[in-house]
């Protein structure tokens, strides 16, 4: 067994730990004190106060299914049989971890796009895992807004990641954010939340991503609370010229939603990876390296808040 491998086969499943745990922060789980660059930090790092919308889009299932690395995981259809990528936008206002010697941590708060295939382990029948919400997704593009963020989830759980700028607009009736990268449009997200009473979310997010030629789950403890919209109207996905953008439209993903939701309250926790097997490693977007990505807020009747006006690169 390689050196991957048995380190990551030495860990317990996370989702047995979560199986447990009443609350998010009960974590019993293995703690790993990791090295990025010039960077230490422990796993597993706690996502205390998260803003987070999500669209669902269909897409060619061909396509879909030649994009992921491994037979393991398979593309989640649609009713009409299609497969279905989602697009999530996340704002991170405090990330934090815990050292050995009681101290905290914190990352620089930062923006980030997830663009997933969503996928099943085994068969499934279509829209079952949806309708269950048990959202599990190989991650294919992942922008941030920090270098940090950037090198830390690339090194540690293989994820596309890469600088970019993300430009968000809040109010009452939609949520929204455009992502940029090199002055050239990736996308523009639209949500339009559900009105009604919203669900207690209490199961864990999957990913799935490459890491040194293996395949890796991730399973993510979440809590919170979600609203969910069903159709065409619940959000839209407009698409730009960059070349991120180019590889997602030859996937025929369509402009408007089967499926949107948009959390009230967020948490999270990012603990380790499991191995499940050998993988190629895929081919993924780099772009220019820097420190910082623009990162800004609008709310209704104010200009656009810079989210990294008082932040330094050293931050």
């Amino acid at each position: 067994m390689g050196g991957v491998e048995a380190a990551h086969a030495a860990r317990l499943k996370v989702g047995d730990v979560m199986t447990r745990q009443r609350d998010l922060y009960d974590w019993t789980g293995p703690r790993r004190d990791v090295t990025v660059g010039d960077a230490s930090f422990a796993l597993p790092l706690v996502y205390h106060a998260n803003d987070v919308f999500m669209s669902l889009h269909a897409a060619d299932p061909d396509a879909v299914a030649a994009a992921l690395p491994s037979g393991l995981v398979r593309p989640v259809r649609w009713v009409d049989g299609r497969a279905l990528i989602a697009v999530t936008a996340f704002r991170y206002s405090a990330v934090t971890w815990k050292r050995r010697d009681g101290t905290t941590g914190s990352l620089v708060p930062y923006g980030e796009i997830a663009v997933t295939a969503v996928v099943t382990r085994g068969p499934a029948r279509r829209a079952l895992p949806l309708l269950r919400r048990r959202l599990s997704g190989y991650v294919l593009h992942l922008p941030v807004t920090t270098k940090q963020a950037r090198d830390g989830g690339t090194a540690l759980w293989g994820f596309p990641k890469f600088l970019a700028d993300m430009d968000f607009a809040e109010a009452p009736g939609q949520r929204q954010v455009r992502l940029a990268e090199g002055g050239v449009d990736i996308l523009t997200l639209s949500v339009w939340p559900a009105r009604g009473p919203a669900l207690p979310e209490r199961r864990p997010l999957v990913t799935y991503s490459v890491v040194d030629g293996h395949l890796v789950e991730t399973t993510i403890p979440v809590r919170g609370n979600v609203t969910t919209r069903l159709g065409a109207r619940a959000g839209e996905l407009l698409l730009g010229d960059h070349e991120v953008a180019t590889g997602l439209r030859r996937m025929e993903m369509d402009r408007t939603s089967v499926l949107a939701f948009s959390w009230l309250d967020h948490r999270s926790l990012l603990p380790d990876g499991q191995v499940l097997g050998p993988a190629p490693a895929p081919a993924r977007f780099v772009g220019a390296d820097r420190d910082l990505g623009r990162f800004t807020v609008r709310y209704p009747g104010t200009p656009a808040l810079d989210q990294y006006a008082a932040v330094t690169t050293t931050a």
